[in-house]
């Protein structure tokens, strides 16, 4: 069962309060959940920072 499944059946209050603390999710294409992962993270990071450095003033 997933997250939005669960916010359904349980209600948010509980769900929340059950979920791991390191566990964060996005929804594909399909509204499928993802989970995030730290090299994701670091990759969008990456990305970003090189977009920044192109910037002309």
């Amino acid at each position: 069962m997933n997250i939005s499944e669960q916010v359904l059946t349980r209600g948010l209050k509980h769900v929340l309060e059950s979920q791991q603390k390191d566990t964060c999710v996005m929804l594909d294409d399909h509204g499928k959940e993802v989970q995030i992962t730290k090299a994701m993270v670091v990759s969008a990071c990456h990305q970003l920072l090189k977009q920044c450095r192109s910037i002309q003033k």
